[in-house]
């Protein structure tokens, strides 16, 4: 794996995202979450605009059971429980670089590892996830956010998983 041309150097646990096989939308999350990350640690940057501006491109009508801003709102909620949980620094690439938006850093890929979990109902994948990306601090606020957001992103039609919708993933028994 290259840096390119902004000579971004990959640290240990950077893969490149074309090859983590996230699907589009999971990527288009990344992507949002990402301009997040951005507006917290450069305010003045404003990226949470371009979060909610970019949401409509990335998660296209049809590829979401949502509104793309319902989506966006979403990813910043479960952006804000992850937050809440961590107690130390979360590495993420610069959307606004295409060099740097190509790599995938290790907080990152657990971050959607969650998500990807939620959106194919392996609710133990999802927990794994949660525990890493929280570093071991209570990740049921995570898991209620990325179930929402699962819920609005399902991978496959809510007829296929067991239970319904979102109670299901949130660990509750479907009536």
């Amino acid at each position: 794996m290259t840096a390119g041309h902004c000579n971004r150097t990959p640290s240990h646990g950077d893969t490149p995202l074309a090859q983590a096989g996230f699907d589009p939308v999971e990527q288009g999350v990344l992507t949002i979450a990402r301009l997040f990350f951005q507006s917290f640690a450069f305010p003045n940057s404003h990226a949470w605009l371009s979060a909610f501006a970019r949401a409509g491109r990335l998660l296209p009508p049809g590829a979401v059971q949502g509104r793309s801003r319902d989506v966006a709102f979403a990813v910043l909620g479960a952006v804000q429980e992850m937050r809440t949980a961590r107690k130390s620094g979360f590495r993420f690439s610069n959307p606004d670089c295409p060099c740097c938006a190509s790599i995938l850093s290790d907080h990152e890929r657990h971050f959607l590892e969650v998500l990807r979990a939620l959106r194919r109902g392996t609710r133990s994948q999802a927990h794994c996830a949660a525990m890493l990306v929280c570093e071991g601090n209570p990740a049921d606020g995570l898991l209620l956010a990325m179930s929402d957001l699962a819920a609005l992103t399902r991978a496959r039609p809510p007829s296929t998983m067991r239970g319904s919708g979102v109670q299901a993933d949130r660990g509750l028994s479907a009536t």
